[in-house]
């Protein structure tokens, strides 16, 4: 072990042909008359000291508040923002502070309530209705996130120890003071330039580096609160249930395929690639009677509706099964529809439990109905509904105004139609349609798309509504993949009960089976 006396030896022996290197070049340079050249080592240094200053007024270390996932409901973007919160109470750390684990137990405990009380108001503990299981797994995954980052960003992590970053702030003190009592001896000899140095060694490069310091600590600290907060909250979701290993399978699967050369939206084909094939993407469509859904969903099938597998689903719809180009699933879900008055109670739960199975929602309406009183409440009941169960997501709307050919003048009908900016009468009513469309159905929706389904006559898919479906494939596989965590973690509290009833029951056999052999 390096005693102080040793480690002195070893940091002179290092720098000393250094600093006699320094001398002899500086003594060569005046006694040739070369004098100009410490004009230019003052420039260079003036500008990279200005660089550093610019640079380290604002740390320009890697984000590590990363954006929400696209799975996230509303309760879990609301307790993101108490994360972002916690970290930004921050503005410095010192190296005292981050060596503390007396800090991290406080920081942890005070930001676990804090995402809790999202999840569980008026709870007396941050865990208490949580799981052992899901307590030891967002440990795991937060600790492995900040290995990662640490690894990657801190050259020579791998070989400190945790004394080693101590030693490192004492022996930064022991050249501070060595170097005030080198600059108290040498203001003796030559006190104007001396002085000079020290101001610039204290009020320039010190603050310089301190800042600089205060940046790469303030980040680490802020990576901790940021890691830890997003864990916190999938374990406050219930999506750590599953485990850690299920956990980053289920993300892993979800993950969004490499896109196609030359970005040509996805279309119907005849057959599905050979690919191993992507998580399947389910697309509910709702609406009222008449609306035309079922001839948009022969639309959307086209030539493969023959071959498609069909299944009923009771008290639901229809169920289409299909494969678009990039070879992606999708699941078609056919609803009944409800009346002109408005949804029923078994019409809406029908509608309900369509949108809870689906990824993304096609709200078929008619282009021809002035009035969407009962399309605006079955939409807010839909909202109501999810919002009575945070652990699901609502899925995102997409508005297809269906029959647009019956729009006036309805003797013309002579596709296609530049609806956007045209000037055709068919294009400017169809574009009025749209309009009162999406002021009618408001934030409700995420797009608006004009459409024709009738056979024979339609309009409106390869053009318009495949695009505005693909534009929302991050969406739906967000939502596909919460609705596979939900399901997991409900399948899998019985199966693990089962195996460790059976586990149990053969260890206390194997108990018995011992001690009536002694």
């Amino acid at each position: 072990m390096l005693s102080k006396w040793r480690i002195g030896l070893v940091a002179f022996l290092f720098l000393a042909p250094w600093l006699f290197l320094i001398g002899v070049g500086g003594y060569h340079l005046w006694d040739r008359g070369y004098s100009w050249v410490w004009y230019v080592v003052l420039v260079v240094s003036g500008l990279a000291y200005y660089l550093a200053y610019r640079w380290t007024r604002r740390s320009s270390l890697p984000d590590t508040a990363a954006a929400p996932p696209n799975y996230w409901t509303d309760r879990d973007k609301a307790a993101w923002g108490k994360v972002l919160e916690k970290a930004k109470g921050y503005e410095a750390v010192t190296p005292s502070l981050l060596a503390d684990p007396e800090h991290y137990n406080r920081l942890s405990i005070d930001l676990a309530t804090k995402v809790a009380e999202v999840y569980n108001p008026g709870g007396a503990s941050p865990i208490d209705h949580l799981t052992v299981p899901e307590v030891l797994a967002c440990v795991e995954l937060a600790a492995a996130d900040l290995d990662e980052l640490v690894r990657k960003y801190v050259p020579g992590v791998h070989l400190l120890k945790v004394r080693d970053f101590n030693r490192a702030k004492k022996a930064a003190d022991w050249y501070k003071t060595g170097q005030n009592l080198y600059f108290a001896g040498a203001a003796v000899l030559n006190p104007v330039e001396v002085g000079i140095r020290w101001l610039a060694s204290r009020y320039a490069l010190g603050n310089l580096f301190d800042r600089l310091q205060g940046n790469v600590l303030l980040w680490f600290h802020t990576a901790f609160v940021h890691q830890f907060g997003r864990y916190l909250i999938e374990m406050n979701s219930g999506r750590l249930k599953v485990g850690v290993k299920r956990y980053r399978e289920i993300l892993k699967a979800h993950q969004e395929p490499p896109a196609e050369a030359g970005g040509e939206p996805p279309t119907v084909v005849d057959e599905p690639p050979a690919a191993a094939p992507v998580k399947r993407i389910g697309l509910a469509v709702l609406g009222p009677v008449k609306a035309g859904k079922s001839s948009l969903v022969n639309a959307l099938l086209g030539k493969q509706a023959a071959t498609v597998d069909t299944l009923p689903v009771p008290h639901v719809g229809t169920k289409y099964d299909l494969t678009l180009t990039g070879n992606v699933p999708v699941t078609i879900l056919d609803t009944a529809g409800y009346g002109q008055e408005g949804a029923n109670e078994a019409e809406f739960a029908a509608a309900a439990e369509a949108a809870k199975d689906a990824d993304l929602v096609l709200f078929v309406t008619p282009a021809t109905n002035p009035g969407r009183r009962a399309d605006v409440d079955l939409l807010d009941r839909l909202r109501a509904w999810f919002a009575d169960r945070p652990q699901l997501k609502l899925p995102a709307v997409v508005a297809v105004v269906n029959q647009v050919d019956l729009l006036s003048p309805k003797a013309e009908w002579s596709p296609p139609y530049n609806w956007q900016t045209g000037d055709r009468p068919k294009e400017k009513t169809i574009r009025e349609c749209v309009a009162a469309v999406r002021e009618q159905l408001g934030d409700r929706v995420v797009d608006v798309v004009p459409v024709c389904g009738r056979a024979g006559e339609t309009w409106g898919f390869t053009e318009g509504l495949v695009p505005a479906v693909a534009l929302r494939l991050d969406d739906a596989r967000g939502s596909a993949m919460l609705k596979a965590f939900d399901a997991e973690a409900a399948a899998d509290q019985y199966r693990k009960v089962g195996k460790q009833l059976l586990e149990g029951g053969r260890k206390a056999l194997g108990i018995l089976w011992e001690s009536l052999k002694k």
